[in-house]
């Protein structure tokens, strides 16, 4: 009899001390549910459980046939994911601006622009500014052609305006060239009204190449 009574004082005891991530999602009772569920994680796996019960929702996934516990794992897995496919994002990212940065190296080492001069004019009526630019062949072979990108910006590196930049005329190899060029100039654009007004020594002068076409046919890009 006391052996049946143990046994009986067990199971109640069991019962009574099992968790209330145990139960199943019951959307009447959720509330007082994730109040008791609360005391018995943390604060981190408790919005990961209230997130989940969000995301299973919108899935259309019954959560009546699962319990909290269970829809917490769901979410634990859903977070692993995430986080692997993030892991696998940054990775190529990060391989994806090493490319790049090697790239814009390799163009750099064969081809240099920058400006040295900047004004601004009127002609028939028509504003421009005005720019004069320097071209430097740094490579061994004579150039055809040159396709890059021209940015300004102010001292903090604040993009100001860029311009597109083709210049297709032959510069020997090992040898600088001067171009005149100019762009249109609209008064009621901050870009161009911020350009006009400031001083060449008050602006970075990015020079972003995109392609380079040799005399001999060849192209660096």
């Amino acid at each position: 009899m006391k052996k049946k009574l143990l046994l009986i004082a067990m199971v109640a005891l069991m019962f009574s001390c099992s968790s209330p991530l145990d139960k199943k999602f019951n959307e009447e009772t959720a509330k007082e549910d994730i109040q008791a569920i609360k005391d018995k994680i943390d604060s981190t796996e408790l919005q990961l459980l209230a997130g989940s019960m969000i995301r299973l929702k919108f899935q259309d996934k019954k959560l009546e046939d699962m319990t909290y516990a269970e829809i917490l794992e769901d979410g634990k897995k859903w977070k692993a994911e995430q986080e692997k496919i993030e892991a696998e994002q940054k990775a190529l990212a990060e391989k994806a601006a090493r490319e790049e940065a090697k790239r814009i190296k390799k163009l750099t080492e064969a081809v240099i622009v920058s400006c040295f001069e900047k004004g601004y004019t009127e002609v028939d009526y028509q504003d421009y500014i005005t720019y004069k630019f320097v071209i430097q062949n740094k490579s061994d072979k004579a150039i055809r052609a040159v396709k890059g990108g021209i940015t300004f910006t102010n001292l903090f590196d604040e993009e100001i305006k860029s311009l597109n930049f083709v210049y297709d005329q032959p510069i020997p190899a090992g040898q600088e060239v001067n171009w005149n060029a100019t762009t249109d100039y609209n008064q009621f654009m901050d870009d161009d009204k911020t350009l006009k007004n400031k001083d060449l020594k008050d602006l970075k002068i990015v020079w972003k190449p995109e392609k380079v076409i040799f005399e001999d046919g060849t192209t660096l890009e």
